[in-house]
């Protein structure tokens, strides 16, 4: 099934591809492995260790600071 919108998640320090973000959740797949995650996700970059993270619901309006 093709997702309105689909945005990739890379790693931060070296651009490994770690996930798909595909509307309210994100698509991970290491190996054998297949996740289908919501919320405040983290993870290991297998190639260099570094710590990522990501939120898969946007910011709402009542998040933002005031003007």
């Amino acid at each position: 099934m093709k997702y309105p919108t689909e945005e990739e998640w890379r790693c931060r320090k070296c651009g490994t591809l770690l996930g798909i973000h595909r509307g309210e959740s994100v698509h991970v797949k290491h190996k054998r492995a297949q996740l289908v995650v919501r919320g405040h996700v983290m993870a290991v970059c297998p190639r260099c260790a570094e710590l990522n993270e990501t939120d898969t619901t946007p910011p709402t309006d009542d998040a933002r600071p005031a003007a």
